[in-house]
Order: C-alpha cells, then sequence, then structure tokens
C-alpha cells in the first residue's frame, strides 16, 4: 500500500472517531441551537395618563355575618384587578346614593336590615343596576321586604332549598348559552323557592328549573337578582365577573386573551417494556406508543385546534428525598430529552420544570400518605435534588433559560417554593392549581405578581377527557379573566382513574374537549406559560379610563407594551371601530383589541 493510501486510512479512522465521539456526547442531537426568543418587544406602546375617574360601585354588606365579610372581600379584590373603584359600606350605614355608581351591589342575605333601600330603589327607577349578590335568609326571623320583592320581580314561594347543577339560558356568561352540567355530580346551590314575574329574563336556573340568576326591569333601570351566594372563593367567579359587567350599559373589562396547555412530565424518562392495557389495544409497547402514537397525536392536535405546549421536564420517576442525587443512568432518558425537547421548542412551545423525580417538594404533612410520595426531610435535601436537576437540564440545554416551574402533583410547601427560587433565580412563573380543596393541601393560586417579580399563573381543568365541570371551569374562568389553562400528563392512560378508559375512548374525549373550548372561545391566542406571563404583566402594569357618548365610546390606555384586549357586554351594534379592532364573541358580547392608546367604538346611529 502506497503512503497516501495509508494516510488516507488514518483520515478516516480518525473521522470516524469523531463521529462516534460527538456523537456519544449527543453532538447530532444538539446541532440546532436554542435560546429563548419568546417576547422582544418590537414597540413599547405606553400612551399617555388621561384625566377621569375610574368606573365607581357601591357595596353594602353586612359586618357581622362572615359570608357577607367574605362576599365584600372578592368583590372589592375583584373590581381593583379590572381597575375599577370599590366603596363599601356596612347595611345599616346611610349613605348617598347617586348616578355616579355604575352599580349598587348588595353582599348580604338579611335584606330586611338594609337602611338604604328607598335610595336604593329610587336610585334604580331613574336608571341604575341593583345587584342582590345573595339570596335573602328566611331562617332565624329572616324576611324579605316588600320593596326588594318588587325591585327583584318575584314573590318567596317556599323555604329555603338545595337544588343541583346549572343551566346557562342565555349568554349572560359569553359564549356560554345551552350549557348545563350537574348530573352525576355534587355541584348544588342553596337557594330560595320563588315565583317570577312574566317579564322577568332567568340567565341561569338549576337542572330542576328553579331560578338561579334572573334580571327585572325596574323604572328606568334593572334589578340583577342571584339566587344563591357569592362568596369568598373561586366556584362562581365567572358569575360575578358577568353580574359586573352588566351593571349599566356598555360594561368594559380588561382580560388578558391567552390559551394556555401544559403537559407535565414531558420530557421524562420513558418506562420499557409492555403495559398490558396499550399492547392489548394498540399491540405496540410503552416506548413505540408514546413515540409513535401519543406525540404524533399531540402535535397533530396542537396543529388543528391551535396549541401552544409547556412542558415540565423530570429527570427521574424515582422515589429518592436524600442525597447524594446522581444523575439517571443510561442514555435513554437523555435522549428523550434533547430529542422530544427539541421537537416541542420547534413547534414555538417552551421547556419548563417539573423536578428531579414525583416527589413533591414538602415535608410531612402535605397528603404524601394519600399519594404514595416520601416527605422531604429538609431544605437542603430539596435543593440538592435541584442542583442535579439543573446540571441535567443544562448539559442539553446550555443557553436555554427555563421560565417556568409546576410542582409534582400541584404541591408546593414554603420550603420547596424556596429551594426552587435558591436553585433556579431565573424562573419567571409558578403555574399550579386555581381551587381546589384545603384537605388536598394543593398549591392553590390566583392570578397575581409576587414581590419578586415572579408571575402566578393558574391551571382550571386537566385530563384528556374531562367532564362537564371542567368545562364549566373554563366557562367560568374565561368569563373572568379571558384565560383557558388545562393540562395532561403523556402517562394518563397508565392511572387508576383511567382504568374504565381505552386509549380510542381517550382521544375522542380530548378532540371533544378541544373542539368545544375552540367553538366557544376562538378568539384566544396560544401562548406558552411566559409568554402568558408577559401579556399578564401588561394586564397588571396598564390602566384605562372609559368615556361614554351617546354615540361613541372612548376608551383610553396607557403603561403597557402589546395590544390589550377587553370584554365589552352591550346589545347596541357597533358601526365602526378606529385605533383597535372588535369581535363578536356572544351575543352581547365584544373582544376589543388596542391598537393605539386611544381607541374609539362608534354605534350605529339608529341604536340606542
Amino acid at each position: 500500500m502506497d503512503k497516501r493510501g495509508i494516510v488516507g486510512i488514518i483520515v478516516l479512522v480518525i473521522l470516524l472517531g469523531c463521529f462516534f465521539q460527538f456523537s456519544r456526547m449527543d453532538g447530532f442531537l444538539k446541532l440546532d441551537y436554542f435560546r429563548n426568543v419568546n417576547f422582544i418587544p418590537r414597540h413599547i406602546l405606553k400612551g399617555n395618563y388621561t384625566e377621569g375617574d375610574r368606573e365607581k360601585y357601591l357595596i353594602l354588606y353586612d359586618p357581622r355575618d362572615v359570608p357577607s365579610v367574605f362576599a365584600n372581600h372578592r368583590l372589592q379584590w375583584l373590581l381593583e384587578q379590572q381597575k375599577k373603584e370599590a366603596i363599601s359600606y356596612s347595611i345599616d350605614e346611610e349613605m348617598d346614593i347617586d348616578a355616579s355608581y355604575r352599580g349598587v351591589l348588595l353582599a348580604a342575605s338579611r335584606w330586611e336590615k338594609i337602611t338604604a333601600l328607598q335610595k336604593i330603589a329610587a336610585y334604580t327607577a331613574q336608571g341604575g343596576t341593583v345587584v342582590f349578590l345573595m339570596h335573602p335568609e328566611l331562617e332565624d326571623g329572616g324576611v324579605v321586604p316588600s320593596l326588594c320583592q318588587e325591585m327583584a320581580g318575584f314573590t318567596v314561594a317556599g323555604k329555603q332549598k338545595s337544588v343541583l347543577g346549572i343551566q346557562l339560558k342565555t349568554d349572560f356568561l359569553f359564549a356560554g348559552k345551552g350549557f348545563s352540567f350537574g348530573e352525576g355530580t355534587q355541584y348544588h346551590t342553596d337557594t330560595v323557592a320563588v315565583n317570577l314575574e312574566q317579564d322577568d329574563v332567568v340567565h341561569i336556573a338549576a337542572l330542576d328549573g328553579s331560578p338561579l340568576l334572573w334580571e327585572h326591569a325596574y323604572g328606568q333601570g334593572k334589578c340583577l337578582c342571584y339566587n344563591g351566594a357569592v362568596r369568598d372563593d373561586k366556584t362562581n367567579i365567572g358569575v360575578l365577573t358577568a353580574l359586573l359587567a352588566h351593571c349599566g350599559d356598555e360594561g368594559i373589562y380588561p382580560v388578558v386573551g391567552t390559551k394556555l396547555f401544559f403537559i407535565d412530565d414531558f420530557p421524562a424518562p420513558v418506562p420499557e417494556g409492555n403495559f398490558d392495557k396499550i399492547y392489548n389495544e394498540l399491540q405496540v409497547d410503552t416506548a413505540d406508543f408514546f413515540r409513535h402514537i401519543w406525540w404524533p397525536f399531540m402535535r397533530e392536535c396542537a396543529d388543528r385546534y391551535a396549541l401552544k405546549y409547556t412542558g415540565l421536564i423530570i429527570e427521574s420517576y424515582g422515589d429518592q428525598v436524600k442525597g447524594p442525587f446522581v444523575p439517571t443512568q443510561g442514555r435513554q432518558a437523555r435522549d428523550n430529552l434533547i430529542v422530544y425537547g427539541r421537537e416541542l421548542l420547534d413547534m414555538g412551545g417552551e421547556l419548563g420544570l417539573h423536578g428531579y423525580n414525583h416527589q413533591s417538594l414538602a415535608p410531612a404533612g402535605y397528603n404524601q400518605d394519600v399519594l404514595g410520595y416520601v416527605p422531604w426531610e429538609s431544605k437542603e435535601d430539596m435543593v440538592a435534588s435541584l442542583q442535579e436537576l439543573r446540571r441535567y437540564v443544562k448539559s442539553a440545554y446550555p443557553d436555554y433559560d427555563f421560565q417556568s416551574y409546576v410542582p409534582p402533583s400541584d404541591i408546593l410547601s414554603p420550603e420547596g417554593h424556596e429551594a426552587v427560587k435558591e436553585v433556579f433565580p431565573e424562573l419567571k412563573v409558578y403555574s399550579s392549581l386555581f381551587d381546589g380543596l384545603y384537605t388536598e393541601r394543593g398549591y392553590y393560586q390566583d392570578f397575581e405578581r409576587n414581590e419578586d417579580g415572579t408571575y402566578e399563573i393558574p391551571r382550571f381543568s386537566s385530563g384528556y377527557a374531562p367532564g362537564r365541570q371542567n368545562m364549566w371551569e373554563n366557562i367560568s374562568a374565561i368569563n373572568y379573566i379571558g384565560v383557558f389553562s388545562h393540562f395532561v400528563h403523556p402517562d394518563e392512560l397508565f392511572y387508576e382513574e383511567s382504568k374504565d378508559l381505552t386509549w380510542a375512548m381517550m382521544v375522542h374525549g380530548f378532540q371533544n374537549f378541544l373542539e368545544e373550548i375552540n367553538d366557544r372561545f376562538g378568539w384566544l391566542r396560544p401562548v406558552t406559560d411566559s409568554e402568558c406571563a408577559a401579556y399578564f404583566a401588561d394586564y397588571l402594569d396598564m390602566d384605562y379610563r372609559v368615556t361614554r357618548e351617546s354615540d361613541k365610546m372612548i376608551l383610553n390606555c396607557w403603561n403597557y407594551h402589546y395590544p390589550l384586549r377587553f370584554v365589552l357586554r352591550t346589545t347596541r351594534t357597533i358601526a365602526e371601530v378606529t385605533g383597535g379592532t372588535a369581535k363578536k364573541i356572544g351575543d352581547d358580547a365584544y373582544l376589543i383589541e388596542t391598537e393605539k392608546p386611544e381607541t374609539i367604538i362608534s354605534w350605529e346611529e339608529d341604536d340606542k
């Protein structure tokens, strides 16, 4: 062999060595360069401060009644979030009531103790709106004043009772008309048996037809009567928002306007071998199910239903809660992290964090005995596990800033929160649950910004085959803040809760759920978790003023970065919008999106 041949062989051996070394180090898996490119604003739309008062509401509550105090708190919180003014008085106080109030909100059940009833009636008859937010108390000597029955258009027909479920008779909650649920659930409302007047409009009823919310014309104004109880919880936040929006004419309030979708435990280690349930139905092993059936289906759903996924990474499914925390052995988990993660990012998705393993970061007392979890002994152990997670994710995505965290099983203790913040100071968003039972010790959130600048952005529903109560929770939440937020797990087919479901049934239920969301709320823009935080920051920081004239409404906004979104409730017809756009999203609802700091909404000339 000549010298050139020998040199060629040597070069070939070197190249092959480099090839296999590059492959061994995941080089081919990481050829793409991934960095966060979300929300680099091209324009900062600040606007100018506009003189004028915020819209104002009067709240009357009973300081001696705990539910009434809680209702007052919830009303003040909601109005403040909507950049509106709330003025509260005790029901036994005197006050002036004039047309400057958008509505008078009666958050008390002992109606006979309301000192200002005559003033409220006069205000309503002259064109105002009064809202009864709690059914009248008939026990313990409670009576319903005849003036209240006259204003609200009903007579008492019996005692207090509990009714099941709901029916949305109108679009009072926009895009909700025709929805009903309750059979097979424990969703009950304590109410009072009533007879309504013929001209009353029933917006919401129980499954047995009992009226839960109706509207009655009184003089030149109107009365909205909720025949239940608005409490300091989140079960009826959408109803409360709709009541406020229907005070007066042309009610308007800001929303975030986003659609969020989370995949918890993804990317994560994939179990090896066969799972009988999957193999019997689909004749594939577990790894092939995830790669060739589940993930293609999820990608198809993202295209069909306009979804952007936020995937939450875990490194191990072990139950270790004491260090040292060793890296996951073998290549498969790491390859999945890179391959699935890259494909997720290519789709416009986001990679977030779930944990080193699926053990919730909490000491004993956080429902571990029910979940089969192991309590953590110290914050230091939590930190050590998260440091190994950081090494793991940064080895695959060294230039990617992980901005979103979801706690395993939606449980996070204060110590766990501190540990996450210590190891991942770059985090922007914590996402868990909006509501739930205290006994489950979940990390329950409101939409808010923390003192350290991070955001709380909760989820409302979960699963591949959500029930009708899950749809109700989404209708309520979207009416409240304009956010759809749902999550699934790749391995839900393995769960005990899914023992009666096949993969085909889960596919069918999932598609039906997403189709209904899109049919009702197709205007929501798909975002990842950190992208939602950017819109939510504007929602918190912006301010606005509303000017109403006979032929138009003027909306002045300032202190924001991106076009703002508002829900407008009106029966009037929009002729033209300048400085923004309008999209009809319900029988009496429009989505207003601002394009300039001043948006003018003009009405049809003969529409008064």
